[in-house]
């Protein structure tokens, strides 16, 4: 019952982020769909690299990858080998869409098998040696403890008096 409510709850804020952008884009005198920039590294990926598609475009309401629905301005993919090679990058504005097709091929692979490396005919002539005993001067420095003199501090202070005059009501006014 929460995870419906919890849901219902994500549709209605994404809904009304949609009439919001849609009210801000209906008073533009152009209201097409334009793509201001789409940056993605396309080059030294690996099968199960991650990615990071930035994006922008003025006038548009959301965006949809694959299956997925988004206001967000990048979209990050973890592990290619759990995502399409290919895909379609639909923008939608305002009674308008826009399609992209966006292509990862991973050229590189790395080889994680385990592998054993074998030695033949290596002659190893190792000499022993031994390290000589480091000895270390002894220095001693001894220093008396410090005294303390704290000098005795007096106040000498006048007494205040406070001079005033009695008041009667009929002064005061």
């Amino acid at each position: 019952m929460i995870n419906y409510i919890l849901k219902l709850f994500k549709k209605l804020k994404f809904c009304l982020a949609i009439m919001g952008r849609a009210f801000i884009i209906l008073f533009r005198r152009k209201q097409g769909i334009q793509l201001l920039h789409l940056d993605y590294g396309d080059r030294h990926l690996f099968e199960n690299s991650y990615i990071i598609i930035r994006y922008r475009f003025r006038n548009a309401l959301w965006y949809r990858f694959g299956g997925h629905k988004t206001l967000e301005k990048e979209i990050k993919i973890f592990n290619l080998k759990n995502f399409e090679k290919e895909f379609d990058f639909v923008v939608y504005g305002l009674f308008r869409k826009k399609t992209y097709k966006l292509k990862f091929q991973p050229e590189l692979s790395l080889n994680t098998q385990s592998f054993k490396t074998h030695f033949q005919k290596i002659l190893v002539d190792l000499e022993f040696k031994s390290v000589p005993n480091l000895v270390f001067p002894v220095f001693i420095c001894e220093l008396p403890t410090p005294e303390v003199k704290i000098p005795k501090i007096k106040f000498a202070g006048e007494k205040i008096t406070i001079q005033n005059n009695t008041y009667n009501q009929t002064d005061f006014i």
